[in-house]
């Protein structure tokens, strides 16, 4: 794992496989993703709990938002 500007933390799926729980606990701490490449280009994003459930809740408040405009 590497650290980048812009972004807090990057992993190979290597890495992933072998330091599965040091990542996740790392995650956790940085209350950011975590990129997870694959053949150097950007797979996934390792997220804590806590930080998919604002997502989600972002998510959920903008379709609000954009229903309400709807209704106009």
């Amino acid at each position: 794992m590497y650290l980048t500007k812009g972004i807090d933390a990057i992993a190979t799926i290597t890495e992933l496989r072998s330091n599965t729980s040091e990542l996740v606990e790392y995650a956790k701490e940085i209350e950011r993703g975590i990129l997870i490449q694959k053949n150097n280009s950007p797979y996934a994003v390792l997220i804590s709990w806590e930080l998919y459930e604002r997502l989600l809740d972002a998510e959920q408040v903008s379709e609000k938002k954009k229903g309400k405009k709807g209704q106009k």
